[in-house]
């Protein structure tokens, strides 16, 4: 009879061949439940469960399933900014999903910090003492998963393009590593341009946001525009000032320098460029050839806008009275005077005198000179229909566009009245007079 301690070890010689013949004690595992063993996502200088000499039923990527990850933002990624994306394994009928991802660098470093949103069945991987890299994998809670969301915070220190290696392993559940299919691909992201400091362009003399129209006068308002506080010299204006350009992109892409009036720190006045192309564009300032300040503007033919006594677009206009006798005599009047306090101008009364005189309002912008004729231009004062004899270039000064509108005599005495004026079909700032 065989002794009791001959009779064990048969048995445990047994048991050994039964673990072994299933792959128990081997390395090679079926789709794991706790994760997949760090470094097998195909990044630089890894292997995959395919290549690792795990799952090699099947070359990698050939089967029917699918692997996808979701979410990453299309213009790239900003510094310090979090993202969630979503990690999906599909094929057929099959009973067990795995997956690993890693995020890396040009240099194949570590890019950012991956994460884990609060109930994924997701764990985090590494760093190691061999491998500095961090991965995401499903937990032992995975089986039956198919999509995941995972947590990635983009790097502070702009690394540039950062690429995603992701593997995923679809098993068969049959216990064996034979019958598996793996899945990998690659996405990258580079850093989003920063975009230049926000730049606001008005017209300059109505101080309205909107559309903007060639030979324009514009008041641009930002920081950190120009080094020093320069003006134009001269009937020529210059295309450069302390250094600093403005350029006008137009709805045809052609980008052209704009005449330059002033340059500061914090305000640019500038004349659109003729000829531009209407619809959409950009102005850009232009210092040492960095861009540091941007915006979009709309391009349209004509902008009416009316410059006013104290410069805001609002009030007395900066305008005169022209007044024509009977006998043909011409004067120029005053249409404003300094309040009580002296701190600004209002409306000084406009004497339309004895019946024979006319008196003609003459208004000074910018932004109508292109207005197609006079049947394209209009005005009311005080409500009632005024007859605008002339609408068009000023003549000696850039930009400056002038208007002269007779003023009705069935407003005298009516005091204060507003100043419509209206070119082809966009209505200028309001202005206000007095009729005496």
């Amino acid at each position: 009879m065989r002794s009791s301690k001959n009779i064990l070890k048969l048995i445990t010689l047994a048991l050994f061949v039964w673990l072994f013949s299933y792959g128990w004690l081997t390395s090679r595992v079926e789709a794991n439940r706790a994760g997949s063993p760090p470094a097998h996502t195909g990044a630089p200088d890894e292997t995959t469960c395919a290549s690792s000499g795990c799952h090699t039923s099947f070359a990698v990527n050939s089967g029917s399933g699918k692997l996808t990850l979701d979410g990453l933002p299309e213009g790239g990624y900003t510094l310090y900014q979090e993202y969630d994306f979503t990690v999906t394994l599909t094929q057929g009928q099959s009973q067990r999903y795995g997956f690993q991802l890693t995020a890396v660098d040009d240099a194949g470093d570590p890019a950012g910090t991956l994460s884990v949103p609060s109930g994924s069945q997701i764990q985090v991987q590494g760093p190691t003492t061999t491998n500095a890299r961090q991965y995401l994998t499903q937990n032992k809670n995975g089986d039956g998963f198919y999509t995941w969301t995972v947590h990635w915070k983009a790097p502070g220190n702009g690394l540039g393009t950062v690429t995603f290696y992701l593997a995923g392993l679809i098993g068969n559940n049959n216990g064996k590593v034979d019958g598996d299919y793996v899945y990998t691909l690659k996405k990258t992201l580079v850093k989003a341009p920063i975009a230049p400091p926000a730049v606001v362009p008005l017209s300059a003399a109505s101080f309205v946001s909107g559309s903007l129209a060639s030979e324009t006068i514009v008041a641009m308002f930002g920081s950190s525009l120009a080094s020093a506080t320069l003006s134009a010299e001269g009937s020529t204006l210059p295309l450069q000032l302390s250094g600093v350009k403005v350029q006008v992109t137009d709805a045809a892409k052609r980008t052209l320098d704009a005449p330059l009036f002033f340059v500061s720190w914090s305000q640019i006045n500038f004349l659109m460029p003729a000829g531009l192309a209407a619809g959409s564009g950009m102005v850009s300032v232009v210092r040492t050839d960095k861009i540091v300040g941007q915006a979009s503007i709309t391009i349209e033919d004509t902008a009416p806008g009316l410059f006013t006594a104290n410069a805001n677009g609002q009030g007395v206009p900066a305008a005169t009275a022209l007044r024509i006798k009977a006998n043909n005599t011409q004067t120029q009047e005053s249409i404003s005077q300094l309040n009580s306090a002296g701190t600004a101008y209002e409306p000084a009364p406009i004497d339309l005198g004895p019946e024979g005189d006319a008196v003609f309002l003459i208004l000074y912008g910018t932004g109508f000179r292109k207005n197609g004729g006079l049947s394209n231009v209009s005005a009311t004062i005080g409500g009632a229909s005024a007859e605008v004899i002339f609408a068009g270039a000023q003549g000696s000064l850039a930009g400056l566009d002038q208007a002269n509108v007779r003023i009705p005599r069935s407003l005298i005495g009516r005091g204060n009245a507003d100043v419509v004026f209206t070119v082809n079909g966009k209505a200028a700032n309001t202005v206000t007079i007095n009729v005496k």
